[in-house]
């Protein structure tokens, strides 16, 4: 037996529904995550801490699986690098 029309009209209706929240969500999320403005100025640090960072967790043996082929003191010394280098040209 055929559903009624009403039921197929009505599911068709809340699928697209769905779509237009989804469309609404993601395009607000994108442009949240690529203008990023409230961190002007302050990536460089932050991957130069991150750089420090992981650099000191491996010289106290700590095993961080995406730097195992990385030197902790060449990290060490390429984060001090970026941090002081962003420094000297802001300045």
């Amino acid at each position: 037996m055929r559903d009624p029309i009403s039921r197929r009209l009505g599911a068709a209706m809340g699928a697209a529904r769905l779509r237009l929240v989804v469309i609404v969500v993601q395009t607000k999320l994108r442009s949240f995550l690529v203008s990023l403005n409230f961190l002007d100025g302050f990536k460089t640090y932050i991957v130069a801490a991150a750089m420090v960072v992981a650099a000191l967790a491996q010289l106290l043996g700590v095993n961080l699986p995406s730097f195992d082929g990385h030197s902790s003191g060449q990290l060490l010394m390429e984060g001090l690098a970026i941090l002081f280098l962003r420094k000297g040209i802001k300045g």
